[in-house]
């Protein structure tokens, strides 16, 4: 089981807000319907002059490249140039 760090943002402005919305709900129902766990989902303030979103959560091994997949195809569609993607194990110290 790995930790992922998701991060996505609109910060070159592309997006309108309605197609924000539509990619920050994509990105979320894919993590949601493959995540084992999800500990984390967060988003900029709302009066920031920028967008972006963050969820933490824990993805067994063999979902990986099906949730890289998805995130990548849904990045295409929205136009954005990269998702950021962090992963790493969990230690409890």
């Amino acid at each position: 089981m790995k930790t992922i760090t998701l991060q996505i943002e609109n910060s070159d402005d592309k997006l309108t807000q309605r197609e924000w919305a539509a990619f920050v709900e994509d990105i979320d129902h894919e993590i949601n319907v493959l995540a084992k766990r999800v500990h984390f989902c967060g988003f900029a303030s709302g009066g920031a002059p920028w967008q972006n979103a963050c969820w933490v959560f824990e993805l067994e091994a063999d979902r990986e490249n099906e949730l890289k997949a998805l995130v990548t195809e849904h990045r295409s569609r929205f136009k954005q140039d990269s998702v950021a993607w962090t992963e790493g194990q969990t230690a409890f110290v």
